[in-house]
């Protein structure tokens, strides 16, 4: 299957909003996930029901700094880890909700392959911790300094509960976000970061990516304009964008980003929009790509019907539908190809033509089915199928003498 362009939904918006003093509300301290976890929590399943892929865990107000004004700062670990329990339970939720407009498309004969999406992750953010006046805040250390702690045990925390990764985000200057970037990677958990216009000023787009992949970033997601960004269409690393509207995403998929975000005001409706304009760019090469399966999985079927039964071998990735019965199957990886034993199967099925020499373990009389022509087959190998009739030709092959 083609991979997938995800889908990364942040926050709504209130989750972003520092707690006030409310003398009717003895809880205004607490964080607004733990103050009103079901509202939080049906905001994740909200997005996820609305096709995100990507969740991001509500822990922009979890980290030191935030938590130093109410004086809960022993409480950031505790509630960075409700934040992502919070998330994994609202990403339950939304694909029971995801699950069942799944079975209804099916229902009314609406089968549509881009419905097909891979099993949601839950991010927890890494938001800017340096915004605040040092007045303000009572450190003792130099700022880089507290900076780089303050960033170190916020990762620590995200990390101890368990996120699928950290999602960096917010930092306006080079330092800060390569700071955060460091601690994130440090975790040893997948990093993707956000990257502001002014950071990227700063050094220029090709020194991030430098930097990136030397540090281990996973994916860099980049604001708009697109076209100040031509430098990613050879970046040699992952990539994604902030696009400020769905009419952008078909320009964003054709140069290249795995990974569409919204990291703020990331509401249903924002998120809908997202998913149906990558779907609708997407539609057409998913129906191709379960065509040529289909077409695939068919011949595999047809080698089947001619072969001697007994034992078989399928050499290339995992298959992803079940095997023709009647056979003793072995799947092995390309690379274990040349550890196969000699005159041995009655059937093999190379998925992966570029696998020199694995006729030598068809047994004579035995049936080969191959993508595309073996190259260098043994004289005794005769083709007795061919369909070309589109690309890649499929070939059978019987091992004679």
């Amino acid at each position: 299957m083609p991979a997938r362009c995800r889908l990364l939904a942040g926050s709504v918006g209130p989750e972003r909003v520092p707690a006030r003093p409310d003398p009717e509300d003895a809880d205004w301290y607490l964080p607004l996930h733990v103050r009103d976890a079901r509202s939080a929590r049906e905001r994740i399943a909200a997005l996820i029901a609305a096709g995100a892929d990507v969740v991001v865990a509500p822990t922009w107000l979890t980290h030191r700094r935030a938590l130093l004004p109410l004086g809960e700062t022993r409480r950031a670990a505790e509630w960075s880890a409700a934040a992502v329990r919070l998330a994994r339970e609202g990403v339950e939720i939304g694909l029971e909700r995801r699950a069942e407009i799944n079975a209804e498309a099916a229902a009314d004969g609406q089968a549509d392959p881009v419905l097909q999406r891979p099993q949601p992750m839950v991010a927890a953010s890494l938001p800017a911790l340096d915004d605040d006046p040092e007045i303000e805040t009572g450190r003792l250390l130099p700022q880089e300094a507290a900076t780089q702690r303050d960033y170190r045990d916020q990762a620590g925390y995200l990390a101890d509960a368990a996120a699928d990764l950290l999602a960096v985000e917010g930092q306006r200057s080079t330092g800060s976000a390569r700071a955060a970037i460091a601690e994130a990677a440090g975790t040893g958990l997948p990093v993707w970061a956000a990257l502001s216009q002014g950071s990227i000023a700063e050094t220029g787009l090709e020194a991030w990516l430098a930097w990136a992949r030397a540090t281990g970033v996973e994916r860099i997601l980049v604001p708009p304009p697109l076209a100040s960004h031509r430098v990613l269409l050879d970046a040699g690393t992952g990539w994604g964008g902030l696009p400020a509207a769905a009419g952008e995403v078909p320009d964003w998929l054709g140069s290249g980003a795995d990974v569409l975000a919204r990291v703020d005001r990331a509401d249903e409706d924002a998120v809908s929009k997202l998913r149906a304009a990558i779907d609708d760019v997407e539609r057409e090469a998913l129906r191709l790509e379960r065509a040529a399966t289909d077409r695939w999985h068919d011949h595999v079927r047809d080698a089947a019907s001619v072969a001697p039964g007994g034992a078989a071998a399928w050499v290339g990735s995992a298959p992803e539908r079940a095997l023709p019965a009647g056979f003793a199957w072995a799947v092995v990886p390309p690379e274990g190809a040349a550890q196969l034993p000699s005159d041995h199967f009655r059937l093999l099925v190379v998925a992966d033509a570029s696998t020199p020499g694995v006729e030598a373990a068809l047994e004579r009389g035995g049936v080969l089915a191959s993508r595309a022509p073996i190259r260098g087959a043994a004289r005794d190998l005769r083709v007795i199928r061919v369909s070309d009739e589109r690309e890649p030709p499929l070939l059978l092959y019987r091992r004679e003498g």
